[in-house]
């Protein structure tokens, strides 16, 4: 998996995931996301998933930490361009409106 981040001035990361995200490369995620939302001056990380193919129970667990840190601290995190099996998968654990909501 190879994961990209970069950040704007207006306090937004972007979080840029490619590949599979499953127990093997969860961890990588999860480091990512908890340095974004750990940099003083983010207000919102966008986690573009636009060539994430899979994704299983590992990787559900590092967006679902995420956000959980996400919310604590008054950040915005929010999951966006999923493919239809990834989406599948958030709709049924019951994350995907959390994830992709406004």
């Amino acid at each position: 998996m190879n994961i990209q981040s970069r950040t704007y001035d207006t306090g937004v990361v972007r979080v840029s995931a490619a590949g599979e995200l499953d127990m093997a490369t969860a961890d990588d995620l999860a480091k990512a996301l908890h340095d974004a939302i750990g940099h003083p001056a983010t207000t919102t990380v966008v986690v573009d998933f636009v060539q994430v193919s899979f994704c299983d129970s590992s990787g559900i667990e590092a967006l679902d930490i995420a956000y959980g840190n996400a919310a604590t601290t008054g950040i915005s995190l929010r999951v966006t361009n999923l493919q239809s099996g990834v989406r599948r998968v958030l709709e049924l654990t019951g994350l995907l409106n959390a994830l992709t909501g406004p």
